[in-house]
């Protein structure tokens, strides 16, 4: 039962996201920490997502979209995640148009590279990200249509 634990992990890896938004690029073992960070940061995301779906308790979620969103258009403004990165990125902003539908919609389309980032991901050569970024791109449409 996550209930109880929701409201300490997400401000938690708010925290976090912050943190891995101030430590790119220095080098290329930073860079390696940042995306191992990062990739975590969104595995908890999406696993938080998965879980609450369908659930009563999704819309204690929808404050915490605008920063997520925000941390998915630093990572991909940054240009400076890896392949597994890339692919988690696109699975949460996934995981969030499918988990709170309407409510993320209207964000989802104000994004500042929401869309390129999409766009760039469907056009990947790598099919897992591709993969991905269909799934992604029918919940997004599924989430803006309601």
């Amino acid at each position: 039962d996550f209930d109880k634990y929701w409201r300490y992990s997400m401000p938690m890896l708010q925290s976090a996201a912050e943190l891995s938004a101030h430590s790119a690029g220095a080098d290329d073992e930073m860079t390696e920490y940042t995306n191992s960070l990062r990739n975590g940061i969104l595995e908890a995301y999406s696993g938080i997502f998965q879980g609450f779906k369908n659930s009563a308790k999704t819309q204690l979620l929808i404050p915490f979209a605008p920063h997520i969103l925000q941390f998915l258009d630093s990572i991909y403004m940054e240009k400076d995640m890896d392949e597994v990165v890339m692919k988690t990125a696109i699975g949460v902003l996934g995981d969030l148009a499918d988990t709170l539908g309407s409510h993320v919609g209207g964000l989802i389309q104000q994004s500042v590279s929401s869309k390129e980032f999409l766009n760039e991901c469907l056009s990947s050569e790598d099919h897992t990200i591709k993969e991905a970024a269909e799934w992604a791109k029918h919940a997004i449409t599924r989430a803006i249509s309601v």
